[in-house]
């Protein structure tokens, strides 16, 4: 037998004893191919970052250190990821908190202070062009008073002795006293400035009214326009030159009153200045009729064209209507006289 003969015999034998091995130990695990993609590319890194230096144990050793540092790695992840998004939860809960809490509506201004009489607490604590927010009481004692502009120019004046709260920029609650409106040329469909009394609720429709709650008694008359007035027994209502009384216990009556009545004198020490601003004489003439309660009557169509065409100027700071009326005219050719419910004009 020759020596090529013995290698090949003996390479035969070594392979059948290798495959009897192989046999015995049975299929080995298959091993995740997850750690099988890491091992590899990791070995692949070392290998390439160390094939200029001796290929051995370094190899080892590098991919060793490596995978215990991952192997750390992972293990503070997975201690630390839920501590963090328990630490997450719970900074939305504070934030969702703080955001689902319902925050306080600051009180927004309804209406400004365009005049006050009388030298007590009011005249201290009120000044013209000063802001009244939502939620403001006003009381006002004896000789002094308080008159408001509205939002969309209404006059809101408040006598004296009264107690008022503001609820909105139309509402108002009447605890007590005297309070006048004048929504000038507005005529609402919805209803306009509503009035809460301890008797009821007031609104008017387009119109000059005053309102009057005293012990027992509501009392509301009109200048112009309508009032209606619900009340625990129904609806009643006031029109222009009518007042309305709901005495307690004894149900509602109404009853002529004239628009220039004496009673309506408080509302005129009330009434805010007239802006002569690019005004004419003839706007001026029926400021002071309104505010009065009085028509206005011209002798000719010549006079109105006159009144139109002539500019006032000047200020009529403190007085009444009134006073301003007699103060203008002195300076023109025109001459005027008051009859009843009247004023006439001559030129």
């Amino acid at each position: 037998m020759t020596n090529d003969e013995g290698k090949l015999d003996h390479s035969v034998a070594s392979e059948a004893s290798l495959a009897n091995v192989m046999r015995l130990a049975g299929e080995r695990a298959e091993i995740p191919l997850s750690i099988e993609s890491r091992v590899y590319h990791q070995v692949k890194q070392d290998w390439q970052s160390t094939t200029a230096k001796p290929i051995g144990d370094k190899v080892y050793e590098t991919v060793r250190k490596s995978w215990r540092k991952q192997t750390i790695l992972a293990t503070v992840r997975r201690w630390l990821m839920p501590a963090g998004l328990a630490a997450a939860a719970v900074a939305a809960v504070f934030v969702m908190t703080l955001v689902s809490q319902p925050q306080p509506i600051p009180a927004r201004p309804v209406a400004t202070v365009s005049r006050v009489i009388g030298s007590g607490p009011v005249a201290d604590q009120y000044n013209e062009g000063m802001a009244v927010h939502t939620g403001h009481e006003i009381l006002t004692g004896p000789g002094e008073g308080v008159s408001l502009l509205l939002a969309r120019s209404e006059s809101f004046r408040i006598d004296e002795n009264t107690h008022l709260r503001v609820d909105a920029a139309d509402r108002f609650t009447l605890l007590k006293g005297r309070i006048y409106a004048d929504t000038g040329q507005f005529v609402y469909r919805d209803g306009g400035l509503k009035i809460d009394t301890p008797f009821g609720a007031v609104t008017d429709v387009g119109t000059q009214f005053s309102v009057t709650s005293s012990d027992g008694v509501l009392d509301v008359a009109v200048r112009e326009g309508r009032v209606d007035v619900q009340h625990e027994t129904g609806l009643s209502v006031a029109r222009i030159g009518e007042r309305l009384t709901l005495v307690l216990g004894e149900g509602v009556s109404v009853e002529p009153l004239s628009t220039y009545d004496a009673s309506w004198d408080w509302v005129v020490d009330l009434t805010p200045e007239f802006d002569t601003s690019n005004k004419s004489l003839l706007e001026f003439l029926k400021w002071a009729a309104r505010e009065t309660g009085r028509e206005l009557e011209f002798d000719s169509d010549a006079t109105r064209m006159f009144a139109m065409r002539t500019d006032v100027h000047g200020s009529f700071d403190g007085m009444t209507p009134d006073a301003a009326l007699a103060a203008i005219l002195a300076t023109t050719t025109v001459r005027y006289r008051i009859e009843a419910g009247k004023i006439a004009i001559e030129n």
